[in-house]
């Protein structure tokens, strides 16, 4: 599993005895070291559809990549919806329509309704979807990271978890932690880049976090990462908290 390095944004690589997983993709192209060399991803899980987080979609299509299995965020964008701008909505919608039409299998989905078993077993991993919560993905007055997919990823050999959250709002987070047992116990992708919004503290606390990584760089957005923020990852997770703008790509023994 490798956290790469690609400034405020998102894309991890998880690389498998057979098969190559993504989640986000921003920046890929500058490490298609990592990417199959028969250009066959297993899966590609977009967590929402900002740029920072799919933009790297261009590069997979024009460089004749195929996605076997598609997910992402279940958002419905609004008129005049300023938590993501139209050029962005439509652009991901055409990278996506493109994929489809190739042969990829499309799953937008919002939080699995029992944990009886996962939502997906694949590569000998287990997925546990845990939100989007559709009543706040659907709400009047939702914004993108309200429906940004959170997902527990689990090596069903080694007992392994990552619990990934995008960019997922306050809103997002909070609802999690108030209706989901054992929804991390081990290392945390954080959201947002560290950014104050998606720091949500309650979440934070019950994620029984071991390490956490920040995908993010300092001097682009102002107080991204937040002190806050980063003060609650640290007094939360037992072990330590990794930053790619501080330490790099990261490689999980995953």
């Amino acid at each position: 599993m490798k956290f790469l390095s690609v400034g405020c944004g998102d894309t991890t690589v998880i690389i498998t005895t057979n098969d190559t997983i993504m989640i986000d993709c921003y920046k890929i192209d500058e490490y298609t070291r990592y990417l199959p060399s028969n250009k066959v991803i297993k899966a590609l899980f977009i967590t929402h559809q900002h740029y920072d987080h799919f933009d790297g979609m261009e590069y997979l299509k024009d460089n004749g990549y195929s996605i076997d299995y598609l997910i992402y965020s279940p958002y419905s964008r609004r008129y005049n919806d300023n938590s993501v701008e139209y050029d962005e909505w439509q652009k991901f919608q055409n990278l996506a329509s493109h994929f489809e039409k190739k042969g990829s299998n499309v799953y937008k989905p919002f939080r699995q309704d029992s944990f009886d078993k996962p939502w997906w077993t694949v590569s000998g991993l287990q997925i546990w979807m845990l939100g989007p919560n559709k009543e706040i993905a659907n709400s009047a007055t939702r914004e993108l990271h309200d429906a940004s997919l959170v997902f527990l990823v689990k090596n069903k050999s080694t007992g392994n978890k990552c619990c990934f959250t995008g960019d997922a709002s306050d809103k997002n987070l909070n609802w999690i932690a108030n209706n989901t047992k054992n929804y991390c116990d081990d290392t945390l992708h954080a959201s947002h880049h560290a950014s104050i919004n998606g720091a949500d503290l309650e979440f934070i606390k019950k994620a029984n976090i071991k390490d956490t990584i920040i995908s993010t760089k300092s001097g682009i957005y102002e107080n991204v990462p937040h002190p806050t923020a980063l003060k609650r990852y640290k007094d939360n997770s037992s072990n330590k908290v990794y930053r790619t703008d501080v330490d790099g790509t990261l490689t999980w023994k995953f």
